[in-house]
Parts: C-alpha cells; structure tokens; sequence
C-alpha cells in the first residue's frame, strides 16, 4: 500500500531505513573533470543533519569530495518496493566525531580501517592493484596491534547532507508507482508528487 509521505524527509528516511532490509546506499561522486564514480557504502545513520558512513582516505571517494562535494546517495529495499534518492553537498566530518564512529564499528572493521591504512600509500595509479595476500596480511598485523583499538589517521566520516530527497514506491498491477520529492526551501522543506 502506498504510503501519503509528508513532514520531515528526513526522519522520513530515517524510519524507511530502520524498516529496511540493509544498511547500505549507493554513494555517486564525481571528480573536478566529472567522471563519475559509484560504490555501495555502509550507512551508519541517518538523522537531522544528513546520510552518515565511514571511509578511509585518500580514497576515490574522498578525494572526489574534495574536488567537487555534489553527491547523490541512493537507498534501493527491492523487498518493500521502496527507493529513496539522496542529492546534495558530502564532506568530511571532524575528528572526534570519527572517532566515535570507529569505537562504535565491529571489530572486523575496525581492521579492515587498519588494512586499508597499511595498504593505501603503497598503491599506484591508475588500476591500484594490491599484491595476492597483502589485504589478509595486514588484517592480520592489524589484529595483533593494540594500537588498532583507535582509529588509523587515514579513518573518517563523511555526511551527505540533502538539498533534494525523492522517495519512490512501488506500484501493483493496477496502481502506478509513486514518487514525492522533497526539496530544501529555507530552513524547511516542501514536497510535492514528481515523475517516477
């Protein structure tokens, strides 16, 4: 059933997302030529301010940003038929903030952060191949290191922060799907139904 969307997108998004199936969106950026880039990122939340994940840097991502802070994130629950597109400006976030994200991450990722820290500075343009075993070995390293109980200085948190924010559902066999954008308008919002 089509749910009427009004309010706040965001803390719309924000329940959207606690209902959905996963915690990952599709992150676009593009550089300072315009070529675009897109990865599958794991959201860590979703709130007043914007779209929250963790990366490290420099990556592809982040140094996009720095070249050109225009990115779109988008939310796709195929199970609930239900899409949601995020535009807006991404940026880093400070450090403490980052760090109080990282000691919220599952161990695992914590090292995957330190594997990642080990192994950027080594790669080389243009493919950025890493050796055979070089991500396991790290993670390893990283493993038996208490220092990895902090975050790497290469760890950061990125938000995205909405101008616009379109929110698709499914249709059924006799209904058609819908899709309400929400655009910024001041301080608030305005929303209004738009061309699936």
């Amino acid at each position: 059933m089509t749910e009427q969307l009004s309010g706040d997108p965001l803390a719309l998004l924000a329940r959207w997302f606690e209902a959905g199936d996963h915690r990952t969106m599709t992150f676009a950026t593009a550089d300072a030529d315009g070529v675009p880039h897109a990865r599958t990122v794991l959201v860590t939340g979703v709130g007043p301010a914007g779209v929250r994940f963790h990366s490290s840097t420099p990556t592809t991502k982040t140094r996009d940003i720095a070249a050109n802070p225009r990115a779109t994130g988008v939310f796709h629950w195929p199970s609930l038929g239900r899409q949601v597109v995020v535009e807006g400006r991404a940026g880093e976030l400070d450090a403490e903030t980052s760090r109080a994200g990282y000691l919220a991450q599952p161990r695992r990722l914590q090292l995957i952060a330190w594997a990642y820290h080990a192994l950027l500075p080594r790669l080389e343009p243009p493919h950025h191949a890493v050796a055979p075993g070089a991500v396991e070995a790290a993670f390893d390293a990283a493993a038996a290191d208490p220092a990895s109980a902090e975050p790497p200085p290469s760890w950061t948190t990125i938000l995205l922060e909405p101008e616009r924010i379109d929110f698709w559902q499914a249709g059924t066999e006799t209904t058609t799907s819908t899709k309400t954008r929400f655009v910024r308008d001041g301080d608030g919002w305005r929303h209004f139904p738009a061309l699936p």
